[in-house]
Parts: C-alpha cells; structure tokens; sequence
C-alpha cells in the first residue's frame, strides 16, 4: 500500500506541471460555465432588446385600408409605414430584406366586417428575423379584439355568450420535475465529459508520456510490484478525472450566481438540486464510471508510441462518450432495466430522475451495478495488458 501512495503522489506532482493537463483539468472546467451564462447571456439579452425595440418598415397594401387599422398601427411609435396600395412587389421586398414585413388588406375586408363576416389580412415577414412577428402579430391581436368588442357590443351580446367553455390548466408537476425532466440530463452530461476530458490528459502523460521521456524501463525495472505501479498511475487517472468533475460542479454553480440574465426561477431552482446529498449521490456514480474511463484509456496509452499518436485514437472515442450522453438528454428516453445497463446513458437517465424527484431505487441499484461490473472489467484488462513487457514496449 505504502508503495502505491508513493508512486500516486510522485505522479500526481508530475501530472500538476504538465500545463495541458492544468488546462484540461482545472482552468477549462472552473471558466467554462460563468463564461457561457455570461457571453450568452448578454449577446441574448441585447439581441432581444435590440429587436423589440429597432424601428421596423412595415409595407401596408390592399386597396381598401380601413381608416381605424391604419390609426391602430399608426400609434405604435416603432412602426413606419409604408403605404403600397395595389403594388403587390412587398414579397419581393420582405424577401431581401428592404422592409421588415407586409400587412395586405384583402380586397372585401371592409364588406365581410361590415356584414358580420370574418375578414381577412395576410402578414409577410421572416421568421429569421427576431422580434418581427411577435411585435405585429401582438399589433394585429389588439386590433382584432377591438373589431370582436364592436361586434358585440352592437348586437347587444354578452362576450360570455360566445365563451361557452372556460379550460384551465393547472400542471401539478413542481418546477423541480419539469427541470428534472427536461434540462436534468444536461448536468450529468457536462460532468462525464469533464471525467473524460480530466483523465485523458493525465492518462497519455503517465504511460505514452513515459515512453517519450525514455523513463518506462526505469520505473519497470524499481524493486516495486508491477501492479502496484498501474493502481498508483491509474489512481492519479481516476483522481484528476473526478477533480475535473467537481471543478466543473463549482463552476456551475458560480455560473448560476453570477449571471444575472438567466430566469430567476432557474437559478433558484438549480441552485435547490445542487444540494451535497445530490452532489455525493452523483459522484458515487461517477467514481465507477471514471474507473471505467481509466480502465480504457491507460491499455491505449501503453499501446501508444507517441503522445500525438495516444490522442489521434482517443479522440475518436470521445465521440462514444458524447453520442450516450446526449441519448440521455434527449425526451422520451427514460430509465428502464435495459437503458440501466448502459453506461453513461444510465448516468444521465438516472441523474435526471433524481433531479426530478421520480427516481426507481431498484433501477438505479441496476446503474451502481453495471457501473462496478464495468469498472472491474477494465480494471482487469488494464492490469492484463500492463502485465506484458511486448506490449509496454511496443516498438
């Protein structure tokens, strides 16, 4: 044991110098976070303040405008109409951009009013372009209630005549759950990358790194078990890859607090579930899952001639872990025994359960289980393939 903690903390000094390692494991992961709800967050709040309140040309056509429509659009200081008449080139105009939208009367808009029929009016726009159908279409909306209060009011009928039925809907799912349901998956999701991410670096540096240095014989050759030599290197493996994790967690949080643009009710909600029993229940998930990771990547990184060459097959793998994460974040995906036995996806299935208060204890016994069983397994081939002399110096 003695030797193991002695080769661990030897290693783990090393791993602190390496300043990719540094990048990978602390900076990127405490930065990330606060840096994306702040950019993010501030592009979006003055994209929509730029768009709810920029002046938009609005072409107004049709042969017969009625007089009150055009006061009506004509109170709304953000507006500047055109008036198009019969010229029917306002697509034309919409579609390069020269006017924000078009307002087209039809031609028996005022007869099918005056009659008690339905009129009609056509809005051109770009739904590419931010703001614009929510500002005239909310215009319209005003100007069409309007019309409907008239109407009634001169056949002298109640608006409750025409409302026969009144539905509200109550959902009984706390803010909690519906986080849970929907952006729950999103957590753990970021942390297994970040698992990954911290014990790569660490990983390559610890075995392909050794090789480059011409220092792998010495180590092989120390009066120390050989397998005591793989535990204390993948023990550093594990650890950096956790750190990163929780590294991650803390910017999270600082991100949650910091960034004044995100809804209250999301921060207040997030800031609930990152509760330590959550914390300390998902990182018992994530230890077996970063033994896991370790277990894959040292046997690649003894494999591996070259650190440039250790990377060109890890990347790849990268994709193995990204591609199940977003499995469990997509809707309608949910935990079940088969989707337990899956890792990463029963992380992130069951992560979004606990968020959302609705997690079956019998299934996530199933995730711990598959999560050790697989952890040992790569364990046991790691220990294996560090066993052979041909395959630690591979030429």
């Amino acid at each position: 044991m003695k030797d193991i903690l002695n080769i661990a903390q030897k290693e783990f000094k090393d791993t602190l110098r390496d300043k990719r390692t540094l990048m990978a494991m602390i900076v990127v992961p405490l930065l990330l976070f606060p840096v994306i709800f702040t950019v993010v967050g501030n592009i979006q709040s003055d994209s929509m303040e730029k768009a709810m309140s920029r002046e938009l040309k609005v072409a107004v056509a049709g042969s017969q405008v009625p007089a009150d429509l055009q006061a009506h659009l004509e109170s709304e200081p953000s507006l500047r109409l055109i008036p198009f008449g019969q010229d029917t080139s306002y697509r034309k105009h919409v579609r390069s951009d020269s006017l924000d939208a078009a307002i087209v009367v039809s031609e028996d808009f005022h007869s099918r009013v005056k009659n008690m029929q339905t009129g009609r009016i056509l809005l051109y726009f770009q739904s590419t372009e931010e703001g614009v159908e929510q500002r005239l279409a909310s215009l319209l909306d005003q100007y069409r209630a309007r019309l409907r209060k008239e109407r009634l009011a001169e056949l002298n009928i109640s608006e409750e005549v025409i409302q026969p039925l009144m539905l509200d809907m109550i959902d009984v799912a706390t803010m909690q759950e519906k986080i849970g349901k929907y952006a729950g998956g999103f957590i753990p999701y970021i942390f297994i990358i970040f698992c990954f991410m911290g014990a790569m670096y660490p990983a390559i540096d610890l075995f392909t790194g050794e090789k480059e240095r011409g220092t792998i014989e010495t180590i092989l050759t120390s009066p120390v078990r050989r397998i005591h030599i793989l535990t204390g290197k993948m023990s550093v493996v594990v650890v950096t890859g956790i750190l990163s994790a929780l590294l991650a967690l803390v910017g999270l949080f600082a991100g949650l607090n910091f960034a004044d643009t995100l809804p209250a009710q999301i921060t207040e909600v997030t800031g609930d579930i990152l509760q330590p029993q959550f914390i300390l229940l998902l990182l018992t998930m994530l230890i077996p899952l970063t033994i896991f990771f370790a277990g894959i990547l040292v046997p690649i990184s003894i494999y591996a001639k070259s650190f440039k060459e250790a990377q060109s097959i890890i990347t790849p793998i990268n994709i193995f872990v990204i591609l199940p994460g977003i499995v469990g974040i997509l809707p309608g995906v949910e935990l079940t025994l088969q989707t337990a036995l899956i890792p990463v996806v029963n992380i992130a299935l069951a992560t979004k359960d606990i968020v959302a208060g609705t997690i079956d204890y019998g299934l996530l016994t199933a995730v711990y289980a598959s999560l050790i069983l697989f952890a040992v397994l790569s364990v046991a081939f790691s220990v294996r393939y560090f066993g052979k002399e041909t395959n630690i110096l591979r030429a």
